[in-house]
């Protein structure tokens, strides 16, 4: 699932935002040594890191961020109108169009030798981006971005605009290109056919609707269809027979694991917009609890 996170729910979020700044930082500080950034504490931050910024992050049933994006609204500071001399026409000031910046991936879920992502979390992020449009009614998001970011952007049927030729920068370090692109429910319907993603992406945790024990997420664009289903069924047999999958799952001796983990959870998420949940299902325990994890890769990420 993709976490929209902004300055109302940050709080709920303290140790993603913390590994996403630190993640941010290997990348752009010790992985390519860019200047005129800050860091502090091995954190990662800028300007554009202010109040009115959304963060999309993917994580992981460890918790953990898979992937992430910000976004800004240009009708503010951007990274593009800081750098506007990347673009040879003055970049977007609109309440239909946001910026995007800083798109992360933790080292396992990319491939830089592959022109698609493989990783599912990196899939879901670029539906869940739509869906966070769809939801603020956008038209368009803008960028300054590596140029292989963008290329591999466009692999994806993103109807993609250069506003000026590809520049290097920091004396050759990289090459970057401003670019805009178009979003709504066409490009959202491409991306779900071209990364088999099909079912919402995106959450919003609600502050005022915290529940007791924990919060709770209501899903951005939830799906008619289950909801009609679970009306159809009612919660209670639908939650039977949801943890009926959930016991043959986590008695299959399944080889991907966290994927196992990453389905129960999926099912969990589904009981829960439905007024149920898992948690006495000693199934869910079960397949949750994964074997002894390796130690940790490096945080090398490549971003945007």
């Amino acid at each position: 699932m993709i976490h929209a996170v902004s300055a109302v729910n940050l709080h709920l979020y303290a140790r993603q935002i913390d590994q996403m700044f630190r993640m941010r930082h290997a990348f752009y500080i010790e992985g390519h040594g860019w200047s005129g950034l800050t860091s502090q504490d091995g954190c990662e931050t800028d300007e554009f890191d202010d109040e009115h910024a959304v963060y999309l992050m993917s994580i992981d049933p460890f918790g953990e961020v898979a992937a992430s994006v910000r976004l800004n609204p240009t009708l503010g500071p951007t990274l593009l109108s800081k750098f506007a001399d990347h673009a040879d026409e003055p970049p977007p000031k609109s309440e239909s169009v946001w910026d995007i910046s800083r798109w992360i991936a933790a080292p396992q879920h990319r491939r830089s030798d592959n022109p698609r992502w493989p990783s599912n979390h990196q899939r879901e992020l670029m539906v869940g981006i739509l869906e966070f449009c769809q939801s603020r009614g956008l038209t368009h998001l803008s960028m300054l971005a590596e140029l292989r970011l963008a290329e591999r952007i466009a692999t994806y049927g993103w109807p993609l605009k250069y506003l000026g030729a590809p520049r290097e920068y920091e004396g050759g370090k990289g090459v970057a290109v401003a670019a805009e692109f178009e979003v709504g429910q066409h490009v959202l319907a491409l991306t779900r056919a071209k990364t088999g993603v099909m079912a919402a992406m995106l959450i919003e945790i609600d502050p005022d609707k915290v529940a007791p024990n924990g919060p709770m997420a209501k899903p951005v664009s939830s799906s008619q269809e289950f909801a009609d289903l679970v009306a159809e069924i009612g919660v209670e047999k639908l939650a039977r027979l949801i943890r009926a999958l959930s016991q043959d799952l986590a008695g299959a001796g399944v080889e991907d694991r966290p994927r196992a983990i990453e389905l129960v959870g999926a099912f969990n998420r589904l009981l829960e917009a439905a007024g149920a949940g898992l948690e006495d299902s000693s199934a869910a325990q079960t397949a949750a609890t994964p074997p002894r994890r390796a130690s940790r890769p490096s945080r090398r990420t490549p971003a945007s």
